[in-house]
């Protein structure tokens, strides 16, 4: 199987933090990883860049992992935006209901503070692979199609769906769907058949459910632990967790 299938798996956050960073640069080093996305607004973002210089491992393996939540912006419309940032000027994130419309301000704000973030990151010499987004703000529909816009004046036409494999509710599935479908069928953007999780792929391998026919994208968060151990976001080793993955399947990026 290992010669007929292939598999992104991308660690998120990349830049969040320099101990972040170095967890990331690890798995890709171990062969855990063959993908990652980088936030252009927090503070390990120098050190992220400095590896992207230096490692060739990294090279055509970065993407955008656009960021509207944590943090502050690169650009001073949105902060004027309540929605999106607090009276200091840091993003914010605590909305409740999905975001369906943008108010003409919004619009122009988020375009304006995404484009700076792809541009800071081709500044450094990265020219993002794809696109996919801090607790996966590019989908809601209000945003995703400003995002998309944004996206191609720099010729980027790769994006993550909507996580499409796992418990959903009937709800969420009926618009994880819709947005989907919006992404490959309006949008002409490419993406992979499937996203989800290191835990729900395994459990896909595991019951022999995997479609050899499509292609998937398994998302992790390399971190840190107190001993230095490089972990998931939910604590567990991930060398664990990742290894029985990659035995079998042949790992490639979005480029």
């Amino acid at each position: 199987m290992k010669d007929k299938f292939k598999l992104i798996i991308n660690s998120d956050d990349f830049g969040i933090s320099n101990s972040v960073n170095q967890a990331i640069v690890g798995c890709f080093e171990s062969g855990l990883i063959s993908s990652t996305t980088l936030m252009a607004n927090m503070p390990g973002f120098e050190g992220a860049i400095n590896y992207a210089d230096t490692n060739a491992i990294l090279k055509n393996k970065i993407g955008l992992h656009m960021n509207l939540t944590e943090g502050q912006p690169l650009t001073d419309s949105i902060k004027k935006c309540p929605r999106f940032c607090n009276n200091e000027g840091y993003f914010i994130y605590d909305r409740k209901k999905p975001i369906f419309f943008l108010s003409g301000n919004e619009k122009i704000a988020i375009y304006t503070e995404i484009k700076a973030q792809i541009s800071k990151l081709i500044k450094h010499n990265v020219h993002p692979t794809h696109l996919d987004s801090h607790h996966h703000v590019h989908t809601e529909f209000g945003i995703a199609g400003v995002y998309i816009e944004a996206a191609k004046e720099f010729g980027i036409k790769k994006m993550r769906l909507s996580k499409n494999i796992g418990n959903i509710s009937y709800i969420k599935k009926v618009y994880k769907n819709i947005f989907n479908a919006y992404l490959q069928k309006i949008k002409k953007i490419k993406t992979t058949d499937y996203f989800c999780s290191a835990n729900e792929f395994r459990h896909l391998m595991e019951n022999d459910l995997i479609d050899t026919k499509s292609s998937y994208e398994v998302m992790v968060h390399a971190k840190l632990n107190a001993t230095g151990t490089v972990v998931d976001i939910d604590n567990t080793d991930m060398k664990d967790k990742i290894k029985p993955i990659v035995e079998i399947f042949y790992l490639i990026s979005y480029y």
